[in-house]
């Protein structure tokens, strides 16, 4: 050939063709060639960069930048970039940390791909504590998450992924200021964000600012997110009425009849989740596992093993093979009759049939253990899930939490509550698990450790509470036994903490829990200097206090 008579933009267009087909031994003997007769420039080298990520040679794309430096050229943002989205396909965190450094001490800006990078490495990473580093970026002022729509949509998929409620927070607040016009697939990660941050009513607003403002038609996914929100949000006639009227202008899945069925399981209605099923048959919608496995929960969940058992059967005749959590759905059922052998029994036989023992299933199993006392046969549950190298869930934390308070172990509770903490591997630790260490506190008589225990989880890191349930065991169980101050204290700080802001869901304290505190100090005589401007806060706040609790 004549290298001479093609000039370099050529050569870094066919270089390019190379390395996205991941030719990287062509792409060095074009190279070769075209260093005998041209001078390379910033995409040429850029080019090779991103070709070493491509087929993950970070070693060799670090060779380069600096084969670039010793030519005279500038390292620019793209050159950056590209060694980033090397080191994240890597899952070379403390990299990526290096390589923003680098941009940092060169002052070269973030743009929305580092962003975007950044965001995907936070959902990848298995370490927790690396993928809540990797979403720290988001707190720099100089990192603009409002001007492209897909690295807005990246942000809400990562804290929703990552449960990261106040950056999620963050960048749902600031939507409505940005000059982002919203997709249907970002109308649908909005309703998702705010489900996930119990702000319902700002689900409405997004959907009708779809459906009405803008008068476009949701797909099915949106529609999906919208009913699963308010499912979630424990409005399941909301939800259904929803789908009456969007069900003949969309089309809806098998996701969004299984949403609805597991709606109606949760509040105990087994007969209308049939009546889903029946629906799903009339109109032809294609029954799979996921809905069948929705609908045994239906049953199990109650108690009603013949017919879920019934439908296993059915589940088969249709073609659609059971999964785990299909398991993990019938073993539960034997879990709530109290028939421990029988979950056994059908643990076993999932496993003989080769199915993977996961957290799920061991949570099911430790939690029917832990509600009938036996403790035994929990201890041997804990030993079979490390055998078995399954990782505990948040849940299974809450479980342990519950075992060792019903055992009277206080402090192997908190033993296993701080240990999640310290681990960045560990247990995510949530407004649940914080709860239970409380309600553990209380139900061994220790009032002291309950209130450190609450002042200290204020501090834990990306933790999502105390919740309502935390204030309502203090609250209830701090006047067994003395602390009746404390509690009036403790309640007035709910009514703070916990009063609903516009558009977020309303968070009360359990009725039973408040009317223990006025009966206590009915008992005290201090209704008029404590329990009348308590009931008044209470008031203000938006939950309901009981006339009667005043009574003299």
């Amino acid at each position: 050939g004549q290298p001479e008579m093609v000039d370099v933009m050529a050569y870094n267009v066919t270089l390019d063709a190379c390395v996205v087909n991941k030719e990287m031994e062509r792409a060095l003997e074009l190279l070769k060639e075209m260093h005998s007769t041209h001078s390379m420039n910033l995409v040429t080298y850029n080019t090779m960069i991103k070709g070493h990520c491509i087929i993950g040679n970070l070693a060799n794309a670090q060779k380069a930048l600096r084969e670039m430096e010793v030519a005279g050229i500038a390292p620019d943002a793209a050159s950056f970039s590209c060694l980033l989205s090397g080191a994240s396909k890597a899952m070379n965190f403390q990299e990526t940390l290096n390589i923003l450094d680098e941009m940092d001490k060169r002052r070269i800006p973030l743009d929305s791909y580092v962003t975007s990078i950044m965001m995907q490495l936070s959902r990848k990473l298995p370490n927790k504590r690396e993928a809540m580093q990797a979403l720290a970026i988001l707190d720099r002022p100089d990192v603009r998450i409002f001007e492209d729509e897909v690295v807005f949509n990246t942000v809400l998929d990562a804290c929703i992924f990552r449960r990261d409620l106040n950056r999620l927070s963050r960048a749902v607040d600031g939507y409505p200021d940005s000059k982002i016009k919203a997709s249907i697939r970002t109308y649908g990660l909005l309703i998702k964000a705010c489900a996930v941050l119990h702000r319902t009513q700002d689900c409405w607003d997004f959907w009708n600012e779809l459906v009405h403002s803008r008068g476009l038609l949701p797909n099915d996914v949106t529609l999906g997110c919208m009913i699963d929100a308010l499912v979630e949000a424990q409005k399941i006639e909301d939800a259904l009425a929803l789908f009456q009227d969007f069900k003949t202008k969309i089309t809806c899945d098998t996701i969004i009849y299984s949403t609805l069925i597991k709606g109606f399981a949760s509040t105990g209605d087994a007969d209308r989740a049939m009546a889903l099923y029946g629906d799903m048959k009339t109109n032809g919608i294609q029954m799979n596992h996921i809905a069948f496995t929705t609908l045994i929960n239906a049953h199990a969940k109650n108690g009603l093993m013949k017919r879920a058992e019934q439908l296993l059967e059915e589940m088969e005749k249709e073609g659609c093979k059971p999964n785990g959590i299909t398991y993990a759905s019938l073993i539960r059922g034997h879990c709530v009759r109290g028939d421990l052998s029988a979950a056994l029994k059908l643990f076993q036989q999932m496993l003989r049939c080769g199915f993977q023992a996961d957290s799920v299933i061991f949570n099911t199993l430790l939690d029917g253990c832990v509600q009938h006392g036996n403790f035994p046969l929990a201890d041997e549950l804990l030993v079979e899930m490390q055998n078995h190298n399954v990782s505990p869930s948040n849940y299974t934390l809450s479980i342990i939490v519950k075992m060792w308070s019903k055992r009277g172990e206080l402090d192997k509770a908190f033993e296993a509550v701080y240990s999640a903490l310290e681990d960045p591997n560990g247990p995510y630790v949530d407004a649940q698990v914080g709860a239970c260490i409380v309600g553990s506190c209380i139900h061994n008589k220790a009032p002291n450790r309950a209130i450190e225990v609450f002042n200290d989880m204020k501090t834990w890191p990306n933790f999502d509470g105390p919740d309502a349930n935390t204030y309502s065991a203090l609250i209830s169980g701090l006047p067994r036994h003395g602390f009746l101050t404390k509690a009036v204290t403790i309640a007035e700080e709910a009514c703070v903490v916990l009063k609903a802001k516009p558009g977020h869901d309303k968070r009360p304290l359990a009725p039973n829990a408040l009317w223990q505190l006025f009966r206590a100090l009915r008992n005290e005589r201090l209704l008029d200097e404590l329990g009348h401007p308590l009931a008044q806060k209470l008031r203000d706040a938006g939950m309901q206090v009981d006339d009667k609790w005043l009574d003299p």
